[in-house]
């Protein structure tokens, strides 16, 4: 239930429109630092928020007309396969950021959506 919850509340965050935009003020290396604790508490945080950014992708992809109705076709640009779970994110984030120093400094969501469009490539798209 608390994963439904933070999930629910990383998903409002995406149904901003675009006068009104936020963002968290957790930056990626935090969230890789919340991500790697010792701490369960910690750990169950960092997998609820990356849940939360996984499902708000795939639910905004999916809300998204595919026929152009509303401007270009928007391709899925992110593939979660449906069957990874929480700490399998998390694995992939960690991962990711410690190729990407960069986006440590940038907002956690960013570097989230990074590090999930390069890992989880949908089909027919190219590999780097």
């Amino acid at each position: 239930m608390k994963y439904l919850g933070l999930s629910a509340i990383a998903l409002l965050a995406f149904a901003g429109t675009a006068h009104a935009q936020r963002l968290s003020n957790i930056s990626g290396g935090k969230l890789g630092d919340i991500c790697i604790s010792k701490s369960s508490a910690q750990l169950e945080a960092c997998d609820a928020y990356l849940d939360g950014i996984a499902d708000g992708i795939s639910f905004y992809q999916h809300l998204m007309p595919q026929d152009g109705s509303k401007g270009g076709k928007l391709p899925d640009y992110v593939c979660v396969p449906g069957p990874t779970t929480g700490p399998q994110l998390r694995q992939t984030y960690v991962a990711w950021l410690r190729e990407h120093k960069e986006a440590q400094r940038g907002p956690a969501a960013q570097a989230a959506m990074r590090a999930f469009n390069d890992s989880y490539k949908c089909p027919g798209e190219q590999t780097k």
